[in-house]
């Protein structure tokens, strides 16, 4: 049977890509007149002179379609892209036709992949049960090559669709990956208790069902394991990293607890040997607690929990706030503590009610909110906590600001003046702004948003004011509006940035040796 040539391989793969090359390139209107007139100058083609491990290594970087489409450019690039260290397959299917395509394409890819070893190797698509032959097939192409990340990481439009990718049984051996993802994959618990990754140092799974039994296997056939997330995963109630001494880097992101039991289920985290432990994501129906937390250096808690759909909403607060409470007093020795939207509101409504939060040895504070007034408590609550704080970062653009929902009753109750709130605490003691804090930085400023102005100018006066040993203070300031570059601020907004400029360096300082930078970037 004629082989087909490696011209007609790619123009096929060509055509699955949708890519179609311009022919008559003198008519071409996307083609630019070259700058240089020199006809020896224009002949010069830099990137193609590069050696190829340097081609290889920028082609390494795009999905695997798009490297592809490179061969068109002459005949020393046809080959080029089968030797890329990475191969990335991912497409977004709105219909089977175009899964079926794509499954086609990888297929042919794979066929005239000519490297002997795969560094990564990604699939992303929508996965149906008729692509589970194919997929296996793919994943046992990774493994002969020794691949050291892969990547399975599928997408569906319906979350309870029951079409997971069941692991194949040789993917439970020892394969040489040092990393593995996985996205809407089964796994086989009888198959874990036999599982031998015994290269794996990270390891991330998403929407799966897992066991504390499952969690156990594991961590016992990772001998390695330094990394590990369990992104919105259910079925257990328990992460017992004793199982693992290597683990070091543990991340909940989301969890779900039985239908029955809102707010009685709770997970529970063991983790003796970690050093950093990172809560995140939406809790359906569940609690954390932690047991023997010791060795943690870092902790996030930038989770929220789900509210009850019916009762008083204040009974809520009480049970949330006892979480987070008893959240806290175990994470009391960390050095680096990251606070989100969520909690940080929790900690607002403690205070204001006269509750105060359990003393921290933190020195590195990071708060995840777009600030309002109703967040300063909470702010005030976590100075006063943290008598050793030396350093305070605040992102005023978090990825999510879930907000804690109260009724109406008792902003009315519990109301005070935002714009007066830190004129308050000019008499009251903050230990780390007398002994401790030498800077401070503040991310997302967008001086576009008048109430985050005024939020933050006060903020800033009061730090000023207060810090006795402050160093640095830096705001990156930005307007969030749509389309607007440098090239198009009008006159009248740089001249209110030059003024705000000029305010935040007038303000009083404590600390002789306090510097205030403005960095400036418009999106």
């Amino acid at each position: 049977m004629r082989q087909p040539s490696e011209s007609s391989v790619n123009a096929t793969l060509w055509d699955s890509t949708t890519f179609y090359r311009t022919r008559n390139l003198k008519n071409n209107p996307l083609k630019r007149p070259r700058s240089c007139q020199n006809k020896e100058c224009q002949k010069v083609d830099r990137i193609s002179n590069l050696p190829d491990p340097i081609i290889q290594h920028i082609l390494s970087f795009l999905p695997a379609d798009d490297a592809i489409k490179t061969c068109i450019l002459s005949k020393r690039w046809d080959s080029i892209w089968t030797l890329v260290p990475n191969l990335i397959f991912r497409r977004e299917c709105s219909c089977s036709q175009e899964a079926e395509n794509f499954a086609v394409f990888v297929d042919k890819a794979l066929m005239h992949y000519c490297s002997p070893k795969v560094k990564k190797f990604l699939v992303e698509f929508e996965f149906t049960e008729c692509f589970k032959a194919q997929v296996d097939s793919w994943v046992d192409f990774a493994v002969r090559l020794k691949v050291e990340e892969l990547c399975l990481e599928f997408h569906r439009e319906i979350a309870d669709d029951p079409d997971y990718y069941y692991l194949p049984n040789f993917l439970y051996s020892n394969i040489p990956a040092e990393k593995l993802s996985l996205r809407f994959c089964a796994l086989s618990p009888n198959k874990l208790k036999q599982v031998s990754w015994m290269s794996l140092k990270v390891l991330s799974i998403s929407y799966s069902w897992l066991s504390n039994e499952m969690i156990k296997n594991i961590f016992l056939g990772c001998s390695l394991l330094e990394y590990l997330k369990l992104n919105q995963c259910c079925g257990f109630d328990q992460i017992n990293t004793n199982f693992s001494s290597s683990l070091k880097d543990l991340v909940v992101d989301g969890s779900w607890g039985p239908e029955d039991k809102f707010g009685d289920f709770v997970i529970t985290i063991k983790g003796p040997n970690l050093l950093s432990l990172t809560l995140a994501g939406y809790m359906h129906r569940a609690n954390y607690m932690l047991l023997d937390v010791s060795s943690l250096v870092e902790a996030s808690i930038g989770y929220r929990m789900k509210s009850c759909s019916h009762g008083c909403r204040s009974n809520w607060y009480s049970a949330h706030r006892s979480v987070l409470h008893d959240l806290l007093e175990k994470l009391q020795h960390v050095e680096k503590l990251t606070i989100g939207t969520w909690c940080l509101q929790v900690l607002s409504i403690s205070e204001v009610k006269g509750l105060s939060s359990p003393t921290s040895a933190c020195k590195y504070l990071t708060l995840n909110k777009k600030i309002n007034k109703w967040d300063l408590p909470g702010i005030a609550s976590l100075l006063q906590s943290s008598p050793n704080l030396q350093k305070l970062t605040i992102n005023l653009m978090p990825s999510n600001n879930f907000e804690f929902e109260l009724d109406r009753s008792f902003y009315k109750y519990y109301s005070f003046d935002g714009e007066e709130y830190w004129s308050l605490y000019n008499q009251r003691i903050f230990k780390c702004l007398v002994l401790h804090l030498k800077s401070v930085e503040i991310f997302g400023f967008d001086t576009s948003c008048s109430s985050l102005k005024l939020v933050v100018d006060q903020w800033v006066q009061f730090l000023l004011k207060n810090a006795k040993v402050l160093e640095k203070m830096i705001i990156h300031a930005q307007r969030d509006d749509v389309n607007r570059t440098w090239m198009s601020v009008e006159a009248q907004e740089l001249m209110e940035l030059l003024e705000l400029t000029q305010a935040f360096l007038s303000y009083p300082r404590a600390s002789p040796n306090a510097k205030v930078m403005l960095e400036s970037c418009f999106k």
